[in-house]
């Protein structure tokens, strides 16, 4: 914590006086949050083995410092730490009490008199519903999402924005001739324009590549997202992207996949509570063992937030450190061959059919509950081992969902998570994993 404090002073220290008065242009604050977790089978579906098994706490604090030095330039530094249980190390920025860069951008509006937005440095990348861009440098349970690069925000007339943007995921070796890096880059149309609804409805198209150099993996994906939301209750959104490129351009191997998120709601205003009933389905191709091409959905950054944690866990890449671990080997041996980093959630080769409601109970409580029923999309492979195709069940199990939030005060908030999935006959064992943990979140 001291060197914390010793970052931000000279941070403040060398921050010009560009006006009389400093503090209106200088905007600071942060956050503390702690959890107490406890996780059973969190990576697999078997009660004799322990190592997913865990009871800790896990505390982040973050604190943050925004400085605007003119009408058209700004800065924003957040520094962040994470003990995920006291004098533990994990991956990457999990590093018990280790203070790391979370964010750090230049943000200059009317750039060169264009009236575009530029942006520099380590910033966040968040879009729709998180479904193909939103967790960047996830580093093992979401503990970060920041991207390093740049982002140039090009408007078109009142309604509509184009983004722009180069960054890096992973740098690795800085040297060329490692060919480790993992690069995105693309364009990102956000519209409201009322062609398919009322006034607040979103249209979003966008283009993205991916390369691995570590996996000589180069993807491109288009994509489209229609949301809105009516004055009768009533919310919808369908987002669908297709994949191509080059799986592995060294191998010669196209990817062709396809993938697709759709969400529906309706909110009773007038009933006591007003509860949300909601619905959804969500696809993620696998890879079809019958065909040269790799089918296999490149879930790009849309990893931990959008299917809950426990969901998450089952997909997290421990393939590098811990081979076999996921209970996805069961009926997926190769789930995790587009990945190469350790962390991440590399979700395809499933889909989704879920339901719920969630309620305002009260001024201060809501809650929400839902169920999915989880099925393998492409349940056949080719065993590596033998070259043989192996036929499998399609049903990955049931997925149950509980979340309740109640607000103590405007800056403090308390939160429960419990989760738990049954798992279908697509795995060779079949004992509940279950996840539950609670917090509370302290904004400043």
């Amino acid at each position: 914590m001291k060197k914390l404090m010793i970052l931000f002073l000279v941070l403040f220290l060398c921050t010009p006086a560009v006006a009389a008065n400093w503090t209106d242009n200088l905007e600071m604050g942060g956050d503390v949050r702690f959890r107490w977790y406890q996780m059973n089978n969190m990576w697999d579906f078997n009660d004799k083995v322990d190592v997913d098994n865990w009871e800790t706490f896990r505390l982040r604090t973050r604190i943050f410092a925004k400085a605007k030095v003119s009408d058209d330039i700004s800065g924003f530094v957040r520094l962040s730490n994470q003990t995920y249980g006291n004098g533990i190390s994990d991956a990457g920025d999990n590093t018990s009490n280790k203070v790391f860069v979370d964010n750090a951008f230049i943000t200059v509006k009317d750039f060169f008199g264009s009236n575009m937005t530029f942006q520099a440095g380590r910033m966040n990348l968040m879009y729709g519903s998180g479904f193909v861009l939103f967790d960047g440098n996830s580093q093992f349970a979401s503990t970060s999402l920041y991207f390093d690069g740049a982002k140039l925000s090009i408007p078109l007339g009142d309604k509509a924005v184009l983004d722009t943007f180069y960054v890096k995921d992973e740098e690795n070796s800085r040297d060329d001739r490692s060919e480790d890096d993992i690069t995105l880059g693309g364009v990102y149309l956000t519209a409201h324009c009322p062609v398919m609804g009322s006034e607040k409805g979103k249209q979003e198209i966008y283009t993205l590549n991916r390369r691995d150099e570590a996996l000589s993996k180069d993807i491109w994906m288009v994509g489209l997202r229609l949301s809105d939301k009516f004055e009768n209750g009533l919310d919808y959104s369908g987002e669908f992207a297709y994949q191509m490129g080059y799986f592995n351009d060294d191998a010669n191997i196209d990817q062709d996949s396809m993938g697709y998120k759709l969400d529906a709601g309706f909110t009773l205003k007038d009933a006591p509570m007003t509860p949300r009933l909601f619905c959804g389905y969500m696809a993620l191709e696998g890879d079809d063992p019958d065909t040269d091409d790799k089918e296999r959905w490149d879930v790009f950054y849309g990893g931990w937030p959008q299917f809950g944690d426990l969901l998450a866990w089952k997909y997290v890449q421990l393939e590098a450190v811990a081979p076999g671990y996921n209970a996805i080997n069961s009926y997926d041996p190769n789930w995790a061959e587009g990945s190469s980093v350790t962390g991440e959630a590399a979700y395809s080769n499933i889909s989704m059919a879920s339901a719920g409601i969630g309620a305002q109970l009260t001024s201060n409580l809501s809650a929400k509950f839902t169920y999915g029923l989880l099925t393998v999309e492409e349940p056949d492979y080719i065993d590596p081992a033998t070259g043989l195709k192996v036929k499998n069940d399609d049903d990955f199990g049931d997925y149950y969902q509980l979340q309740a939030k109640y607000g103590y005060s405007k800056n403090l908030s308390f939160a429960v998570y419990a989760a738990m999935i049954d798992p279908g006959d697509a795995f060779l064992t079949d004992d509940d994993a279950y996840e539950v943990f609670i917090e509370t979140n302290l904004k400043f």
